[in-house]
């Protein structure tokens, strides 16, 4: 069906802070507009603001942790710890690489609620914590163990040889060292991991998450941007560094406590010319303050064409029941998600490469009523180098989001995980991806398309770092992953209506925006957004939806 969308507040994709890369962007929302204020150039901020004198955090720390006696509990500084543990210790388990036969190095070990673990399939462990009475106790605990070795030391003052560990563990130890000493903690861990090592670390984020009463709590809350910014800025001489593989909520205390604030992070040592330089690219044109810029147009939490309006339409059409699973790609600062676990009852895994929009989507979990809250959780992820268990989602649902990617065929096998991928290329070695949707899921996403009319120049310009294609493509590729019930909806002249009222109603607003923002970032949008109806009503561009179903067994 055509014109179905008469009212809306939103237009399309996301703001570009700086010029468009050479390269295709990995994947969800493409850049929307030129913000070319001087402020929106600077890389995300790491927020915490150079938190803590060193010398002076780490005696504070010992005076603090010295009032503790070794227990489950105090490590947790939770009552409930007895309940978290278990929960707590699978779940972040289940985020490790294989380490098995491999060197390992748990740093903040202290009475080894991990280390045991850790031992039963690692080749070696070596258990670090600057608290002598918490290594002593799990020293006793697991000193049977002939594959670990127990280290009293200060993680800022550890030495080991380059190239010693397969796997650099921790859990929440960067909280209790300041920013300088966090920065250098990560420069040696890259020196100390082999090629290809993972570095793992979970933190409290935020603001605090047990509920032991503390005299003084001399803990440093960072933001998920401060801990991405921090990994991203680390090279080694040899100019290697760290990809990020994800970012994510811990979910046992979200469906305890209904918080979202426990964050893990998972990073990989590459050499240069496998660094991430797309996302840190995402990162500092998508800042906080852009996103904020951003929803002004698309209205508030929404990133995607129609905003609210047209998410009731596309949402209505997914027979969504109240506990079904819900995986959003390129959820943004979480609107889709939020307003999905509210009116459904349905629990949404959000997924966005950029750390910013993470950041904000998290924040405003936080404040939500504690039913939702429970309903969601966010990653920072590429949806192409992610693996999630089999058959684990009712609905797959993706908002302007994949035009970015150039490789769809991959990512519509990835998601019905019909075909292989390659475990080594040169060899020819292949191996079955996992089963994301369940038989009889459903997978909905929209996106901007190329259309009859032949692409001017300034549209050519605009989407030369992009992946469009027709509708008819992908229709095409979606049928070659072994999708059925394959459905496409022209909405070109709802994309006319949405765009043309949402550029009333934003210049409606022209002198509240130029006094939170500034006149270039103001021009920047209705120069584009202008540009846009031209190219939709020229027919150069059309805006499509695509329904698609996993073969029910």
């Amino acid at each position: 069906m055509k014109g179905r969308y008469t009212r809306a507040r939103s237009s399309t994709n996301r703001a570009t802070l700086m010029e468009t890369p050479a390269s295709p962007l990995p994947y969800y929302h493409l850049p929307l507009f030129g913000l070319r204020h001087p402020t929106t150039f600077i890389m995300a901020r790491f927020v915490s603001h150079n938190k803590g004198d060193s010398e002076d955090v780490r005696e504070r720390m010992k005076t603090y942790w010295q009032v503790y006696r070794p227990s489950i509990e105090s490590m947790m500084l939770s009552h409930e710890a007895v309940y978290l543990h278990e929960n707590d210790q699978n779940e972040i388990f289940s985020y490790l690489p294989s380490y098995q036969g491999k060197r390992v190095l748990e740093l903040g070990a202290g009475i080894g609620r991990f280390t045991s673990k850790l031992a039963t399939m690692a080749g070696h462990v070596t258990a670090v914590d600057f608290m002598e009475q918490y290594i002593e106790e799990n020293r006793a605990e697991n000193g049977h163990l002939n594959n670990v070795t127990f280290k009293c030391a200060d993680v800022t003052k550890l030495t080991f040889p380059a190239g010693s560990f397969d796997l650099v563990f921790s859990n929440w130890l960067f909280m209790y060292l300041s920013d300088a000493e966090t920065s250098g903690v990560f420069h040696e861990v890259l020196n100390w991991l082999k090629p290809d090592g993972h570095f793992f670390l979970r933190e409290s984020c935020y603001h605090q998450s047990g509920n032991v009463a503390r005299n003084n709590n001399p803990t440093l809350y960072r933001t998920p941007i401060d801990y991405c910014h921090t990994l991203h800025q680390v090279s080694s001489p040899d100019n290697a560094g760290y990809k990020i593989i994800r970012g994510k909520n811990i979910l046992t205390y979200i469906h305890y406590h209904g918080n979202p604030n426990q964050m893990c992070f998972l990073a990989r040592r590459v050499n240069a010319e496998e660094l991430d330089h797309q996302r840190q690219y995402l990162d500092s044109r998508d800042t906080v303050e852009a996103i904020k810029a951003q929803e002004r147009i698309y209205g508030h939490t929404w990133l995607s064409t129609g905003g609210e309006f047209t998410t009731r339409d596309f949402c209505a059409r997914l027979s969504l029941v109240p506990g079904q699973r819900v995986l959003d790609v390129g959820c943004g600062t979480g609107g889709a998600a939020l307003y999905l676990a509210r009116q459904y009852g349905v629990h949404v895994h959000g997924v966005d490469l950029s750390s910013n929009m993470i950041h904000v989507a998290i924040e405003r979990q936080g404040k939500l009523e504690t039913e939702v809250k429970k309903r969601l959780q966010f990653e920072i992820s590429d949806i192409l180098a992610v693996e999630y268990d089999a058959e684990s989602y009712d609905v797959i649902y993706g908002r302007d989001s994949l035009l970015c990617t150039a490789d769809k065929d991959k990512l519509f096998k990835k998601i019905l995980a019909s075909t292989t991928t390659a475990v080594c290329e040169a060899a020819h070695c292949f191996t079955r991806y996992q089963r994301w949707l369940r038989p009889g899921g459903t997978l909905f996403i929209t996106d901007l398309c190329t259309s009859t009319a032949p692409p001017a120049k300034d549209l050519l310009h605009y989407t030369h770092s992009h992946s469009l294609c027709s509708a008819a493509t992908y229709e095409a590729a979606l049928h070659g992953a072994g999708f059925t019930d394959v459905a496409t909806q022209d909405l070109r002249c709802d994309a006319i209506n949405i765009h043309e009222r949402e550029l009333t109603a934003f210049t409606a607003a022209r002198e509240a925006f130029i006094t939170d923002f500034c006149e270039d970032q103001y021009d920047a949008i209705t120069d584009l957004w202008t540009n846009k109806i031209r190219w939709l009503r020229e027919d150069q561009l059309t805006w499509s939806a695509f329904t698609a179903r996993r073969e029910a067994n």
